[in-house]
């Protein structure tokens, strides 16, 4: 199955966490505590979102 590119964009970072939104998933919000930790974050929130493979996904970066 093809791999799907998710852009990801910190909403808010507050409290120790980054709120992260999807914006090929505009129904999905996804939380990090650590910037390194925000593309494992997403591919997760988005294999539950969807029931696709946590692989399925790779993570970008919103300009």
């Amino acid at each position: 199955m093809k791999t799907l590119q998710l852009t990801t964009r910190i909403l808010s970072a507050r409290d120790g966490w980054f709120e992260l939104e999807v914006l090929e998933l505009p129904e999905l919000l996804a939380y990090a505590k650590a910037f390194d930790e925000i593309p494992q974050a997403v591919r997760s929130a988005a294999a539950v979102c969807t029931g696709r493979p946590v692989d399925d996904f790779d993570v970008v970066e919103a300009l």
